[in-house]
């Protein structure tokens, strides 16, 4: 019986594309054995970003319109192709330097008066973002991934965003999840992570952030392993709420309080250091955390502590410092 290789050796095919089909076929095994699996000896999954991003897989990326998403994702490719070594804080473990951005939001002239202004912050040569790629013809925009992907390793592609591009109706679980699966083959054909930018429904801000925000059927969230809910503070537009809804692999500390993360006039994201709790991020009555406010400075000016004022008005320590924090 012939193999596999002497089958594509006689298929009437030029050189490079019968290589291109073997080295597919050698990369992806048809089953792996539990044996196999261990004795990769893998004890800690590679990351991309800090204890969160994964080298490899897709994860969902989703927040309200105007938020910032497509913002900040843009600051990690760049901070990717720079060679930085840290980003938001968080240790940054690119192997190749390079990104792949597909974008069906933008214009050639808005992706480079934003990239203009992210690079007054880095203040790099235009040479410097050569591995940083924008896809800015969506038309089958997989095929091409694929065909860059194959020329190019990359550690990051961006899919911006998924409502234009899936096009269907978003209830339909089974579609979804089908949709989504190319971008999930082509995360593990080539070794590299897919963020997959989305929405959150209507007024979901007034709620805590959760998955279940998330515009449409479950099929979306069920696809990723980690979902991140972006939101805008309620006090200090320059601050931003990173806030892991789902992440399989994380430990609770990550899940219960978002990371804030400032964003200056450039565009470029940082880490203030503080988390806040989810429930605090839900729809308060800004007349009701006016009056709150007000009396926690009271109690403050009398020179008590931020453990002691909240007992006294029967609310949590970090709302208290957010509150003392906050421009209202």
């Amino acid at each position: 019986m012939n193999t596999i290789e002497n089958i594509i050796s006689e298929l009437q095919l030029d050189e490079h594309k019968r290589k291109n089909i073997t080295e597919d076929l050698q990369r992806r095994p048809v089953t792996i054995t539990g044996k196999d699996l261990l004795e990769l000896k893998v004890v800690k999954t590679p990351k991309l970003l800090g204890n969160i991003f994964s080298q490899v897989g897709i994860i969902g990326f989703a927040g309200s319109s105007d938020v910032g998403k497509s913002t900040f994702v843009r600051n990690l490719a760049a901070a990717i192709v720079l060679g930085e070594k840290e980003f938001i804080g968080m240790e940054l473990n690119a192997r190749y330097r390079r990104a792949l951005y597909v974008s069906s939001e933008d214009f050639e002239q808005d992706l480079a008066y934003l990239l203009q202004k992210l690079n007054n912050s880095y203040k790099k040569d235009s040479h410097s973002y050569d591995g940083l790629e924008f896809i800015i013809n969506t038309e089958d925009h997989v095929q091409v991934l694929e065909q860059k992907l194959s020329e190019n390793p990359v550690d990051l592609v961006v899919i911006d965003t998924f409502g234009d591009l899936y096009g269907k109706s978003m209830n339909e679980s089974n579609q979804v999840r089908s949709f989504l699966n190319e971008y999930s083959q082509l995360a593990q054909k080539y070794k590299c992570l897919v963020i997959v930018m989305h929405h959150t429904g209507k007024r979901t801000e007034d709620f805590a952030p959760s998955k279940h925000n998330l515009l449409g059927s479950q099929g979306f969230e069920s696809k990723m392993r980690l979902v991140i809910e972006f939101r805008r503070d309620k006090y200090d537009p320059s601050k931003k709420h990173f806030c892991i809804v789902k992440g399989n692999y994380l430990s609770s500390e990550y899940k219960d309080r978002s990371f804030v993360l400032r964003m200056d006039d450039n565009f470029h994201f940082t880490n203030t250091g503080e988390r806040v709790l989810f429930d605090e991020l839900g729809g308060d009555d800004r007349s009701h955390s006016l009056e709150l406010q007000k009396e926690i400075w009271k109690l403050k000016e009398l020179g008590m502590t931020q453990a002691e004022i909240a007992a006294a008005l029967n609310t949590n320590q970090t709302k208290v410092s957010r509150l003392l924090k906050g421009s209202n």
